[in-house]
């Protein structure tokens, strides 16, 4: 999340049109094995075999009994419990300063028949067909490897279609671009959902996917082991409530969102220089010091091209003005290739720059402003 957000920003800075949204799968065969779940921890009941056994499931039902009372439903279980867990993601990305312009349901592709819609347009192109009570795409048309079930023989529709029902939605709100960030558990998924978008009439290669990969916790080496909060994985929350939100974003952005990642919570929580994020942080305060002396002795920024540059004798100095000269082309370069890791290295290598220039060169003097 912190990445995607971090590429909308960079996109926003090169004066696009950015708009932030979350797909809720909040329909479908996982959403009733949750419900199940969260219904039979509410009624102190067996979880079913395939079901959620994680203790944030015991924990929601404790909340949904104090809010709702007896008598819930399946149904209602579903409901409160997706808002519930919407909830928590809000309070959570929020820590790390990720924040959505909307939450869209895809519960309301089904309500409004968008999906439904889909389905017939597809059929009018004359790019699905039925095969053994299923409905399929002819995806091989559009460079996919093998065709792909949009209907199931049992009626249900496929994540394939309702995928292409929200993107098509998105298109029609007057998008121009669409950008999705995936795990990459799912990289086999995206030729598919390109080649759905293309038989629905788009161009080639809509949406365009940015696949990330899974991120590996250690505390001094050893393997963090699974979050008491899931029961299946390693929560935001368990990371935030060890390290400063700060913290936590920029770690998650030193690396590329292709290359696998090892964060360890021993390294990232120390206060001293091994750690990438209080070496930026502490060039930060210096910097700061330095302007909070310089307001206390009357100094004021000029413009550079009032100023004679001449009496920078020290190459570090002039090191870093060439280095923030040369910020904004790391921007622009980073938004076109949606690497907002180049925008934290950078970050990282002024910083060491500065603290050269800290030591070695004297910033306050008796010079005249």
């Amino acid at each position: 999340m912190a990445v995607g957000d971090a590429i909308a920003n960079l996109l926003a800075s090169q004066g696009a049109e950015v708009h932030r949204e979350y797909y809720l799968n909040d329909t479908g065969a996982q959403l009733e094995k949750f419900a199940a779940s969260l219904l039979a921890r509410y009624m102190g009941d067996p979880v079913p075999d395939d079901g959620y056994r994680g203790e944030y499931v015991v924990e929601m039902a404790e909340r949904m009994r104090a809010e709702l009372g007896a008598g819930v439903t399946a149904e209602r279980a579903g409901e409160w419990g997706c808002g519930d867990i919407v909830r928590q993601l809000r309070e959570d990305l929020g820590r790390i300063g990720v924040h959505f312009d909307m939450w869209f349901s895809e519960k309301l592709l089904h309500e409004r028949g968008d999906v439904a819609e889909v389905l017939d347009l597809l059929d009018a192109r004359g790019v699905s067909y039925e095969r053994e009570g299923a409905r399929w795409l002819r995806s091989t048309d559009f460079g996919d490897p093998r065709d792909r079930v949009l209907v199931r023989s049992d009626g249900a529709t496929t994540y394939l279609c309702n995928d292409l029902a929200y993107h098509r939605d998105k298109l029609a709100r007057g998008f121009t671009h669409l950008i999705d960030i995936w795990g990459a558990d799912h990289h086999g998924q995206v030729k598919s959902l390109q080649a759905g978008m293309e038989a629905l009439g788009y161009g080639p290669g809509e949406p365009e996917v940015i696949l990330g990969q899974l991120v590996k916790l250690q505390r001094g080496g050893d393997e963090v082991r699974l979050s008491k909060r899931t029961g299946e994985m390693v929560a935001l929350a368990d990371i935030l409530d060890e390290v400063d939100p700060d913290v936590c974003r920029m770690t998650f952005l030193l690396q590329g969102l292709d290359t696998a990642q090892t964060i360890d919570l021993a390294v990232v929580t120390e206060q001293s220089m091994e750690n990438p994020v209080y070496y930026v942080q502490y060039a930060h305060a210096r910097m700061a010091s330095i302007e909070r002396r310089a307001g206390e002795a009357g100094v004021t920024r000029r413009p550079l091209a009032e100023i004679d540059l001449s009496v920078l004798e020290d190459d570090r100095e002039r090191d870093l003005l060439r280095s923030l000269a040369h910020y904004p082309d790391v921007v622009a370069d980073a938004a076109a290739r949606r690497a907002p890791h180049q925008i934290a290295h950078w970050v990282h290598d002024f910083a060491g720059r500065f603290h050269g220039f800290y030591r070695g060169c004297r910033v306050l003097t008796d010079d005249a402003p």
